[in-house]
C-alpha cells in the first residue's frame, strides 16, 4: 500500500485561486469570530465538565477475549463489543459537547452570530447525536444477536447453526423480525429478560415524538431546522377525488367519489426544534443506552461463565492417564 502525501501540504498541481481585498477581510472576520468561538465553548466546557454524561467501561472485552468459544466468536466476539462501546462512548462525548455549545449560545445577542455558531459548530454535533439512537439501538441488537448465537453453539453443541436471515441471503432483518429472533436466543439465559426490556426502550415512539421524527425525515426526506429557520412543504397525495353533491335544502356538500381518484396537495411549514428540548430528549435516550449495555455486560459474563464452565467439564483431570 503506499503512502498518500501529506494532506496539509498543497499539491504542485492544485490550482491557486485568487483572492480579493474583500475576501482577505472576510476571511480574518471569520477567523477572529471562530477564534472568540471556540474560546466561549472551552470555558463553558470547563464549567461543566462534572456533568459529563459517563462512559462505559472496556473491562468487559478483555472478558470475552480471553473466553474461547466458536471461531466466529474468537474472531469477532471482542471486536464487535469494542466497536459497541466505542459509538456509545463517541456519543457521550458529543452530547457532552452539545451541552456546552448550548450554553454559549446565549453569550451572543445578534442573531446572525447565534446563526453562524450553530451552523458552523452546533449543527454537526447534534445531528450526530440525533441519529444515535436508532443506529446504537440496532447496532446492539446485532451484537446480541451473534453472541448470543454463538454461546448456543458453544454450549449446545447439538443447536443447529441456523438463524433467520438465513431464509433471505444477503438481506438484513427488519428491526422487529431481529428482535423476536433475539427473544429466541436468549431465552435460555437468566440476565436476558433485563437486557430484553433495556433494548425495548431504546429510540421509543415517545422520543420520535419529541424530536418531531427528525432522525427518519433527515435520512430521508426534510427534517425540521434546528433553534432558527421555518421549511415550507407541499406535500402531494392521492386519494379519492371530492364531489360537491347538492342536499335537499340546496345547500353543497363535500363527498368522496367512490371510484374517481385525484392529486391533493396539503401546504404547510416545520417550525424549528428547541435545542434545549431535544438535547434533553437525546440525554434521555443515551441514559437508557447506557442501562441496555449495562444489563448486556451482565448477559455476556453469563455467557463467558457458561463457555468457561463447558471448557472446563471438557477437559481431562491432570492425573489421568494418556488413552
Amino acid at each position: 500500500m503506499t503512502r498518500s502525501k501529506d494532506s496539509s501540504q498543497p499539491l504542485d498541481d492544485e490550482p491557486a485561486l485568487p483572492i480579493s481585498e474583500e475576501a482577505e477581510e472576510q476571511w480574518q472576520k471569520w477567523k477572529a469570530f471562530s477564534l472568540d468561538a471556540y474560546a466561549r465553548y472551552q470555558d463553558t466546557i470547563e464549567q461543566i465538565r462534572r456533568r459529563h454524561p459517563g462512559l462505559t467501561s472496556y473491562d468487559i472485552v478483555e472478558r470475552i477475549d480471553g473466553t474461547h468459544g466458536t471461531f466466529a466468536w474468537w474472531w469477532a466476539a471482542a471486536s464487535e463489543m469494542r466497536e459497541t462501546i466505542n459509538s456509545l462512548n463517541a456519543w457521550a462525548v458529543r452530547l457532552h459537547e452539545w451541552q456546552a455549545w448550548n450554553g454559549m449560545l446565549s453569550s451572543y445577542d445578534d442573531e446572525e452570530d447565534k446563526w453562524e455558531v450553530l451552523h458552523h459548530f452546533l449543527e454537526p454535533v447534534a445531528f450526530y447525536c440525533m441519529l444515535q439512537p436508532s443506529s446504537f439501538a440496532d447496532r446492539l441488537a446485532l451484537t446480541a444477536e451473534n453472541m448470543l448465537h454463538q454461546a448456543n453453539q458453544r454450549t449446545s453443541p447439538d443447536e443447529p447453526d441456523r438463524l433467520a436471515q438465513d431464509e433471505r441471503p444477503g438481506k438484513h432483518l427488519s428491526r422487529s423480525d431481529r428482535r423476536k429472533q433475539l427473544g429466541k436466543l436468549g431465552k435460555r439465559w437468566s440476565k436476558f429478560k433485563a437486557f430484553q426490556q433495556a433494548l425495548h426502550a431504546l429510540d421509543s415512539d415517545e422520543y420520535s415524538r419529541l424530536t418531531r421524527n427528525y432522525r427518519n425525515l433527515a435520512s430521508h426526506s426534510f427534517s425540521p431546522r434546528l433553534m432558527l429557520g421555518h421549511i415550507s412543504r407541499a406535500t402531494r397525495s392521492i386519494g379519492p377525488s371530492i364531489d360537491m353533491v347538492l342536499q335537499d335544502d340546496g345547500r353543497y356538500r363535500r363527498t368522496e367519489h367512490p371510484t374517481k381518484r385525484a392529486v391533493t396537495y396539503a401546504m404547510g411549514s416545520q417550525d424549528p426544534l428547541s435545542l434545549a428540548e431535544i438535547y434533553k430528549a437525546n440525554l434521555a435516550e443515551y441514559q437508557r443506552a447506557k442501562k441496555a449495555i449495562e444489563c448486556f455486560i451482565v448477559l455476556v459474563e453469563e455467557l463467558c461463565d457458561a463457555i468457561d464452565q463447558k471448557d472446563a467439564g471438557a477437559k481431562p483431570a491432570v492425573n489421568d492417564p494418556a488413552p
